[in-house]
C-alpha cells in the first residue's frame, strides 16, 4: 500500500462523514471557549517556573533551508535580513537526525528526543506483514491518533502556565490538550484519506502515477471520493456542482471552492489547463470551518483562522509535487501554488505573532522543502525562494521587541538528486530477496526488503507474519548486507552511493529502537533510494538516472545535509535539533525534564 504521495505514494481512503452542525452555534461556542481558555488553565494551578530570561520566544522554522545557499547569499549581501540576524546573535549549521527526514527531524525538534525515544524513523512504519503504514498518525473510524511518542516542549511550558501558539509544525496531528493553540501540518490527510492526491479531468484517458483521472462525458464528470461523490458540469469556462459554481480562466487558479462529498465538506482549487476541458483539481482539503477530523487544538481554532482570514490549505502536504512530477502542472503553475499557500501561512503567522505578547509563538513554513524538491538545481527559482525567506525573516525581526528571543532554523539541508538506487533489485541480485515474475515478493524465501526512504528490514521469524530469518542469524545477515552495500559502486559514475549503512540497534537508544529499520541507509550526495523500492517494490536495474521533476532531496547521510540555526541571542556552538527544546525551556525558567536528550544552548 502506498502511503505518502510526495515521497512514496498516495494513502488509504478516508470515509468519515461530517455531522450536520449549525455554523452559528459552533462559532458562539468557539468564541466562548476561547475567551475562557486562560481562566480554565489558571484554575488548574500550573507549576511555578524559575526566573525567566525573556518574556517571549519566537521560532521560525524554514523546512529544508540549505546552509550552502544561505551562506552564499549572506556573503554576497543578497540575504541582508539573515545576515543582520547572524550578526546580532549568531549563525551555525544545525545537526540533524538520522535519517534526516522531515517527520523524524521535526519530532526531535518538538520533543528533545532522538528517534529511539519518540518512535518516528521514516515517513512510514514497518507492519507485521512487512507492509507500509504512515509512521506518525493514523485514522480509525472517526478518530485520529498521533503515533509519535514524547511530549512537546510547548506542552511542558503549559504545565508552568506559559501560553504557546503553534502553527503548522509537522507531526503534531492530532494535538493533545495543552495551554495554547495549534494548527497541525504534516500528517493531516486530504478528504480522500491520502497525504495529497490531485484529480485530473479530461476528454481522453491519461495515465497518471501520482493522481487520479476522471473523464468528461458530455460536459459532466462523476467525481467520487470514499466519503461521497459529486457531479461536476463544465459549460465553456463555467464550472458548477450542486450548491455552487465558479468562473474559470485558462491558466489561472480558481479561489478555494467549497464542495460537499456526501456529508463531508471539502475545499478545492481548480485550474483550467487549456480550452479543451482539461481541468486540474488540487487535493480536496478538509474544510477548516467544518473539518470531518479535527485540524487544530482547540478544535475551533482552525475555524477561527478561516473566519478571520478566509479558507486555506489544510492538507499536510498541500503543495502538489505529484502533479508536477506527472507533468500536469508546469513549473510556473507549481510555484504559483506554493507561493499562494505560503501567503496564507504568512498571514496566519503574523496574526498569531501580534496576539502572543508573552510566551511562545512557533511556526514552520514548508514551502522551501517542496520548492527545492522540484527546483533545487535551478538558479532563478532558488534565488526567488531564498529572497522570499529573507523577507519573511526581516518582517519577523521588525515585530520583535528588545529582550525577546528570535530563533530561525531548518530541520535539514538540501542537495541535488541525480541517480536512483533500487535497493530491492540489489537485494534480489544478491539472493537476499526472492520474487515471482511481475514483482510479487516470495516472503518465505526472502531474508530482507527495503521499505521507506532510509531502511532495510529483515524478515525475522516471530516478528514478521511470514518470517524466514532466525533471530540468531540476524547479526551476521546485517553485517553481510552492510558490507555488500558499502562496496557497491555506481558503474556510470564510479562513485559509491552510500556514505554508511548503520545498524539501528547501535545508532539508536531508547524504548522504541526495536521498531526502527534493522539497517539505516546513509546516502551520498546525488543519490537516493528509488521511489519504487521505497514502496517495497522490486525492479530490474539497481541504478537509474533520475529523470523526474523531483530533482532535489535530503534523504542522505545526516552529515551531508545539516540544517541552519540563527538566533538574535548568542548560543553555544555544536547545536543539534534535539537541543532546541531544552533551550526554549531555559529561556522561560522551566526545568528540563530528565528524559530529554538535548542540552540547553543558552549562554
Amino acid at each position: 500500500m502506498s502511503v505518502v504521495l510526495a515521497y512514496i505514494g498516495p494513502g488509504p481512503g478516508l470515509a468519515v462523514q461530517a455531522p450536520a452542525l449549525l455554523l452559528l452555534t459552533g462559532i458562539l461556542l468557539a468564541l466562548l471557549s476561547l475567551l475562557t481558555l486562560p481562566l480554565r488553565w489558571w484554575l488548574r494551578r500550573p507549576k511555578r517556573p524559575g526566573p525567566a530570561q525573556t518574556s517571549r520566544v519566537v521560532i521560525l522554522g524554514l523546512d529544508g533551508l540549505e546552509p550552502d545557499l544561505l551562506e552564499a547569499g549572506m556573503q554576497s549581501g543578497r540575504l541582508r535580513h539573515f545576515k543582520a540576524l547572524a550578526e546580532e546573535g549568531g549563525y551555525q549549521r544545525l545537526g540533524t537526525t538520522c535519517p534526516p527526514l522531515s517527520p523524524v527531524a521535526w519530532s526531535t525538534f518538538a520533543t528533545g528526543l532522538s528517534p529511539g525515544r519518540h518512535g518516528v524513523f521514516d515517513f512510514v512504519h514497518r507492519t507485521h506483514d512487512l507492509r507500509l503504514k504512515l509512521a506518525f498518525s493514523e485514522v480509525s473510524g472517526k478518530r485520529a491518533r498521533q503515533l509519535r511518542k514524547g511530549r512537546s516542549f510547548w506542552e511542558i511550558l503549559g504545565d508552568y502556565g506559559i501560553f504557546s501558539q503553534i502553527l503548522r509544525v509537522p507531526v503534531t496531528w492530532p494535538s493533545p490538550p495543552f495551554f495554547g493553540t495549534l494548527l497541525s501540518a504534516m500528517g493531516v490527510p486530504d478528504l480522500r484519506g491520502s497525504q495529497g492526491t490531485y484529480t485530473l479531468f479530461s476528454l481522453e484517458p491519461e495515465q497518471l502515477k501520482e493522481g487520479t483521472h476522471v473523464l468528461w462525458e458530455e460536459g459532466e464528470a462523476h467525481w467520487e471520493l470514499p466519503c461521497g461523490s459529486v457531479r461536476l458540469r463544465l459549460q465553456g469556462t463555467t464550472l458548477s456542482w450542486p450548491g455552487g459554481s465558479c468562473l474559470l480562466k485558462v491558466g489561472e487558479y480558481s479561489p478555494w471552492c467549497r464542495i460537499r462529498f456526501g456529508r463531508s465538506p471539502g475545499l478545492v482549487k481548480f485550474l483550467l489547463l487549456n480550452e479543451n476541458s482539461r481541468l486540474y483539481a488540487t487535493p480536496v482539503q478538509l474544510d477548516p470551518e467544518r473539518p470531518v477530523l479535527g485540524l487544530s487544538y482547540p478544535s475551533f481554532f482552525s475555524a477561527v483562522l478561516s473566519l478571520l482570514h478566509g479558507p486555506y490549505a489544510t492538507c499536510g502536504l498541500a503543495e502538489d509535487t505529484g502533479a508536477r512530477e506527472d507533468g500536469v502542472l508546469s513549473e510556473a503553475q507549481f510555484l504559483r501554488q506554493c507561493y499562494d499557500i505560503h501567503q496564507e501561512r504568512k498571514q496566519q503567522f503574523f496574526h498569531l505573532l501580534k496576539r502572543t505578547p508573552r510566551g511562545l509563538c512557533a511556526a514552520v513554513f514548508d514551502g522551501p522543502d517542496r520548492i527545492q524538491h522540484m527546483c533545487v538545481n535551478q538558479q532563478e527559482p532558488m534565488e526567488q525562494l531564498y529572497a522570499e525567506m529573507d523577507e519573511l525573516v526581516g518582517q519577523t525581526r521588525a515585530c520583535m521587541k528588545p529582550g525577546e528571543v528570535l530563533i530561525v532554523l531548518s530541520d535539514h539541508g538540501f542537495k541535488p538528486f541525480q541517480r536512483a538506487v533500487d535497493v530491492n533489485a540489489w537485494l534480489a541480485q544478491q539472493g537476499y530477496l526472492k520474487y515471482e515474475p511481475g514483482g510479487q515478493i516470495l516472503w518465505k524465501q526472502t531474508q530482507a526488503v527495503a521499505l521507506g526512504l532510509a531502511g532495510i528490514h529483515l524478515n525475522l521469524r516471530g516478528r514478521q507474519s511470514q518470517g524466514w530469518v532466525e533471530f540468531e542469524q540476524a547479526e551476521q545477515l546485517k553485517a553481510s548486507i552492510r558490507q555488500g552495500l558499502l562496496a557497491l559502486v555506481d558503474p556510470a559514475t564510479g562513485q559509491k552511493p552510500l556514505v554508511d549503512v548503520l545498524d539501528s540497534q547501535q545508532c539508536y537508544n531508547g524504548p522504541y529502537k526495536t521498531e526502527a529499520p534493522d539497517l539505516v541507509l546513509g546516502w551520498e550526495i546525488g543519490y537516493r533510494v528509488a521511489k519504487s523500492a521505497a514502496r517495497g517494490e522490486v525492479g530490474e536495474e539497481v541504478f537509474s538516472d533520475n529523470t523526474s521533476a523531483w530533482c532535489g532531496d535530503h534523504c542522505l547521510h545526516p552529515e551531508r545535509v545539516p540544517g541552519i540555526l540563527l538566533c538574535n541571542w548568542p548560543l553555544q556552538t555544536g547545536a543539534h535539533l534535539r537541543d532546541l527544546a531544552p533551550t526554549v525551556l531555559e529561556y522561560f525558567g522551566v526545568p528540563t525534564p530528565q528524559n530529554l536528550e538535548g542540552r540547553s544552548l543558552c549562554r
